[in-house]
């Protein structure tokens, strides 16, 4: 418990030094990443398996609850998000199709479970953020398939049924084990237990994406190294990505005089994106160039994240002012 606990805590910073391993004895051993990639799939069982285990399906009954607010979330996920990712790539990555794929992946994939806690922390309704994240994942299915077909199609070929298929196997099967090992873990420790040990799971996740990762780097290191340029190429357009992604939905909130609680959730449903789906599909379907800005999209995600974190007393205050009553998105 311990040991996850210091990989929840310090996961950006473990993801960094992963980087910088794989990319130094990538460097160092060129060869070896490549051999490295027949572990992909061990790896991105690790990753994706344990993070279902949270993800409750029944939670998308919910959404019939909020049908205007979720409608809200399903036009951010899945038309302003993969739209405004397309536009991006086209005016900063068109030159590098790749990385281009890579933005228009990270705009496409749904929001993660990690949002839970991110929106619990700034005082936002997590139970909301639950069914925004079920309800986007399984959408996701079908939409990410047919928007990697539409938009990345023009950079690199796409097999919308192939994705379609790999995406069963990768969401689908791990969401239902997963659901499936919770219940029994529920009925044989009970909540209580079963709440005290669940810090675990995203740890046991996240040391698969650092396999992942690490691997990713080290066959794309030497160009990596003989390339620096390329960091500052895939970091300003996300930034300007997550700058927009955030921006966007949170003058919305303020236009509808959606409630502090709301908004804190639509912010981070649509912000916080999963980067374990991204990671899984880029790796599959594209090359290591497409991996390598799914990496650095983590470091730049949660920048915002914490940001939005930190802003949220003052964003609090200036909403009890404007939005005394709470509301919700219509």
């Amino acid at each position: 418990m311990r040991v996850a606990q210091f990989i929840n805590k310090h996961m950006i910073q473990l993801l960094m030094a992963v980087i910088v391993l794989g990319l130094l004895l990538g460097y160092l051993l060129p060869d070896t990443g490549k051999r490295l990639q027949v572990f992909y799939p061990v790896a991105l069982f690790i990753m994706l398996y344990p993070m279902m285990v949270g993800i409750k399906i029944g939670e998308v009954v919910g959404a019939a609850r909020r049908v205007g607010f979720m409608t809200v979330v399903m036009v951010f996920n899945y038309l302003i998000s993969p739209l405004l990712a397309a536009l991006l790539a086209r005016m900063f990555l068109s030159g590098y199709p790749d990385f281009a794929v890579g933005l228009i992946l990270t705009g496409v994939v749904p929001c993660a479970g990690m949002i839970v806690a991110w929106t619990a922390m700034a005082k936002g309704n997590a139970p909301m953020t639950l069914v925004i994240t079920v309800t986007s994942l399984l959408a996701g299915i079908v939409l990410i398939p047919v928007w990697m077909s539409a938009l990345a199609g023009k950079y690199v070929p796409v097999d919308a049924w192939k994705m379609l298929q790999t995406i069963f196997y990768t969401i689908v099967i791990p969401l239902v084990l997963g659901n499936l090992t919770r219940v029994w873990l529920v009925k044989k420790w009970g909540p209580k237990k079963f709440g005290d040990f669940q810090p675990v799971f995203p740890a046991v996740s996240a040391l698969g994406m650092y396999l992942v990762f690490f691997i990713s780097m080290m066959s794309e290191s030497v160009t990596l190294v003989r390339n620096p340029q390329y960091l500052g190429i895939i970091a300003l357009p996300l930034v300007i990505f997550y700058t927009l992604l955030f921006g966007i939905s949170i003058l919305y909130a303020r236009l509808t005089r959606t409630g502090y609680p709301d908004m804190v959730a639509l912010a981070y449903g649509v912000s916080g994106k999963n980067i374990s789906i991204a990671l899984a599909l880029a790796v599959v379907f594209f090359s290591p160039l497409t991996v390598m800005i799914i990496a650095i999209k983590p470091l730049i995600q949660v920048l915002f994240m914490a940001g939005f974190f930190r802003l949220s007393p003052y964003l609090q205050k200036y909403w009890d002012k404007v939005v005394p009553e709470p509301g919700a998105a219509r």
